[in-house]
């Protein structure tokens, strides 16, 4: 499982990726901690050749982080997903977004019918799934949040309600009619390059920065 805050090292991906899904008879069950394992090896026979190419990347590290804490949301990903989010918000750039809410009905799907059928000793059921106009709104605020920050940056002591009402007005900038409009998201965020994590591997450092002059 990564560090918070940190992404997957890329050894971690090669594991993943190398990890072989083995024919399982009535009886036999995977650790928990396989749960990732085996559910990015089903990804990658199933899923992930439907995903964009420049998004794959991004659609399996996503699903490695989220399918480290499924069990401990107890496969409630309306409680898990905004939570995650969030926590991506300030170690990657938004075009991380970009790349995976195009995806999110075909991830959510693969979870949908894969979950279930990994062969836990208690199986994993689960509940509170989001549409992606759901997820696009959740996204919408934490980049209108993100915009904020950034504006007030040479004001640390500027007053909380001047933060939440600039926050306000930049979401009914780049959010109207339940979509994103990411042209104005790249006019905000553009001027303000993001800051790769140097403690990260080159790979992974690799990854976000290509991702980040898309």
């Amino acid at each position: 499982m990564p560090k918070q805050g940190h992404f997957a090292k890329s050894t971690r991906l090669k594991q993943l990726n190398n990890f072989k899904v083995k024919k399982h008879f009535p009886g036999n069950i995977i650790p928990d901690t396989q749960l990732t394992d085996f559910l990015v090896a089903r990804f990658a026979l199933t899923a992930k050749k439907r995903v964009t190419r420049e998004a794959q990347e991004t659609v399996q590290r996503f699903l490695i982080e989220l399918a480290d804490q499924l069990l401990n949301y107890h496969g409630k990903l309306g409680d898990l997903v905004p939570v995650l989010l969030q926590d991506i918000n300030h170690r990657a750039p938004w075009q991380f977004y970009l790349q995976l809410l195009p995806e999110w009905n075909l991830l959510q799907s693969f979870l949908e019918k894969e979950v279930p059928a990994v062969p836990l000793r208690q199986r994993c059921y689960l509940t509170g799934t989001l549409t992606k106009e759901e997820v696009s709104a959740v996204v919408a605020r934490l980049l209108a949040d993100k915009a904020s920050a950034i504006t007030f940056l040479k004001q640390p002591n500027a007053p909380t309600i001047l933060r939440q009402q600039t926050a306000k007005m930049l979401l009914a900038t780049i959010y109207q009619n339940g979509q994103i409009d990411w042209d104005k998201v790249r006019a905000l965020l553009a001027p303000f390059p993001f800051q790769v994590d140097s403690s990260l591997d080159a790979e992974t450092k690799e990854w976000l920065t290509t991702l980040s002059r898309q």
